[in-house]
């Protein structure tokens, strides 16, 4: 065995020889600068969807324009094209869990009114995550907050959106809770109590000059009308707005 190894290495040149050995440290490494770098553009990748939800204005074809800028960026890196590809996958997936993680943990977490409206500081996190995306070399042009914005108000309105149903948004006072309520007994009950009070009820508590508000009352109205067996009885529907209205007025 030893004289085929010598035979062997008697036929390479040493030129050769250091060659090989030299190689796979320029072409396999990539330095921990070069790994975060990836995570970080993958991690504006996948928070991209966020930012669009966050009133920022997205780059139709971003991920196609963002993944060619990040060839070029990395056409000076001394690394194996395959491996860079790999190293790229495994970045995008590996933020794409982070994400998917995180956002399944708030939802776990969402079960008290506290925790609930704790959504608004989780959305103000993925928030700054994208104003830095905004000015990084390769985003800038691909994610674009408005003229003027306002991450915070922008974090309330997305967080809104989602809180509405619950009755748990910042602009749902009890009042209005209270409304929406009575709208959606006056849906469910308009059979029982007829159209005339239904209509009056509507007519009286459904009003309102913030389009939030009067689409909240128009759902629950529309909710309530869709499931006229929520409250199944006469009496049930007069119990039911008799204990509402002190609360609207």
């Amino acid at each position: 065995m030893r004289r085929q190894l010598s035979r062997m290495a008697s036929m390479v040149p040493i030129t050769a020889i250091a060659m090989m050995l030299i190689a796979p440290v320029h072409v396999l490494a990539q330095t921990q600068d070069q790994q975060d770098r990836l995570n970080l553009v993958a991690k504006y990748v996948v928070t991209a969807p966020m930012c669009e939800r966050l009133g920022m204005v997205l780059a139709p074809d971003l991920p196609a324009r963002a993944e060619a800028r990040l060839d070029a960026e990395m056409a000076s890196w001394v690394i194996d094209s395959h491996l860079r590809e790999r190293l790229k996958n495994e970045a995008v997936g590996r933020q794409g869990k982070m994400l998917g993680i995180d956002l399944g943990k708030t939802a776990t977490e969402a079960k008290t009114d506290a925790q609930l409206r704790n959504l608004k500081a989780v959305l103000s996190g993925f928030g700054h995550t994208c104003m830095a995306a905004s000015t990084d070399p390769i985003f800038q042009s691909l994610i674009v907050p408005p003229a003027n914005y306002d991450l915070d108000k922008a974090a309330i309105y997305a967080a809104d959106a989602v809180l509405e149903a619950g009755g748990l948004a910042s602009w749902q006072t009890p009042q209005i809770q209270a409304r929406g309520d009575l709208m959606m007994v006056a849906g469910a009950c308009r059979s029982k109590i007829g159209a005339t009070r239904s209509d009056a009820l509507l007519d009286e508590y459904g009003h309102s000059d913030d389009p939030r508000v009067r689409g909240y009352y128009m759902k629950s109205f529309d909710a309530g009308l869709s499931d006229p067996t929520l409250i199944s009885t006469l009496a049930g529907c007069k119990r039911a707005i008799a204990s509402l209205l002190p609360k609207v007025r």
